[in-house]
């Protein structure tokens, strides 16, 4: 069972508070730290809401191999015609995307 709100929840109204209420009266040294403080914050609240997926992902990934085996299966040519390898990259670039790089709607 899932408490509400969640860890991410939170860290995401506390980064809005930060941004909100506290940086508009912040100039200089001050404001560049609390900026930086606030962007920790987005990437903390999107990677814990998005670590389900990207572990699922990373299961994926791996598949039987160990990460070490599937990074030398690779680097050897043994997986360069495995789509499902592809495909589990690609969902996993996407969910790290989201988290280190998200979009400004």
């Amino acid at each position: 069972m899932r408490d509400d709100p969640s860890g991410a929840d939170l860290i995401e109204a506390a980064r809005k508070a930060l941004t909100d209420e506290v940086l508009p009266g912040l100039t200089g040294r001050p404001r560049y730290v609390a900026l930086m403080v606030a962007n920790a914050l987005g990437i903390a609240a999107r990677e814990i809401g998005d670590a389900h997926d990207l572990a699922a992902a990373g299961a994926d990934l791996i598949g039987p191999d160990d990460p070490a085996g599937l990074v030398m299966s690779i680097r050897e040519g043994r997986r360069d015609a495995a789509p499902d390898l592809h495909a589990a990259l690609t969902v996993h670039a996407d969910i790290a995307s989201r988290i280190w790089r998200p979009r400004k709607a």
